[in-house]
Order: C-alpha cells, then sequence, then structure tokens
C-alpha cells in the first residue's frame, strides 16, 4: 500500500523539480543561444530549456522576418493558451495560441526580451530572453534582414 502513492507522487515531484529549476535558471537570462548566420536566424534553447519549451531549435529564413524589438518583460503581452508549453510564475515557455496568431515563447520575468515579429511560417511571433545584449543582436538580425 505505501508504495501505491509513492509511484504517483514521484513523476509528479521530479516535474516541479524541474520546473523550479527552470525557474531558478531563468533568472540568469542566459535562455537559448540565437546564432545569426547568412540567410536566417537559429534560436537555440539551452539545457533543461529544450525540455520546457518542447523544441531543441527553431530556424527563422531572413525573408520570415518582419520585424525586430527589445522589450522589457513587463511589457509583453500575455501569450495566449498553451500548446505545447511550461507557463509557471517567472518562466514562459513554448508555444503558444493567442489574439495575434500562434507564437513561441522563451522568457523569464527579469530580463529584457528578443522579439521576432515573423511573416511566413507556423509562427506569428518569438519571444527569447538571451544573455547576450538583446539591443546588439537585435541590430546584427536587423542587419540581416536589410540586406536581404
Amino acid at each position: 500500500m505505501a508504495s501505491d502513492p509513492l509511484q504517483v507522487l514521484f513523476p509528479l515531484v521530479v516535474l516541479l523539480a524541474v520546473v523550479l529549476y527552470g525557474v531558478l535558471l531563468a533568472r540568469n537570462g542566459d535562455l537559448a543561444a540565437v546564432v545569426v548566420s547568412e540567410g536566417e536566424v537559429l534560436i537555440k534553447p539551452r539545457g533543461v530549456f529544450k525540455v520546457l519549451s518542447f523544441r531543441w531549435s527553431i530556424r527563422i529564413p531572413a525573408d520570415a522576418i518582419a520585424g525586430v524589438h527589445v522589450m522589457d518583460a513587463g511589457d509583453l503581452d500575455p501569450p495566449g493558451m498553451r500548446y505545447g508549453a511550461t507557463l509557471f510564475p517567472g518562466l514562459t515557455a513554448g508555444t503558444f495560441i493567442g489574439p495575434q496568431g500562434t507564437s513561441y515563447w522563451l522568457a523569464g520575468r527579469t530580463r529584457r526580451s528578443l522579439r521576432l515579429e515573423l511573416t511566413d511560417g507556423p509562427l506569428n511571433r518569438i519571444v527569447v530572453q538571451v544573455g547576450d545584449d538583446p539591443n546588439a543582436l537585435a541590430v546584427r538580425i536587423r542587419n540581416l534582414v536589410r540586406d536581404r
């Protein structure tokens, strides 16, 4: 009898521990690596954020990027309904469906985030918190889009 509650509670405790670990790491600010290369932007969630956001990477062609903005965490609109995502106080990670379309979020509450507005593909918006200077990264992406 004693093992029945343990079999139920153990996976829940492990899942909660992973989410809380992600929330603590989100305070650091380095949730994803953003690589700007010729013709595309590659977003690769780091470590546990791959699991929490249900994505290993996102490739965005430069032609699909309509706008790049740097936003404070408080200025971001709520993402909408979860569609393969983790939404926990201090961490928003995964794909969401809302009034402005389908979006991918990987952001905490403490740092500035990079917001990409997209024209083509399954996503309309990407919001990602990076450890590097988001302003410098936004300029690099704008230059990539402008040169196309």
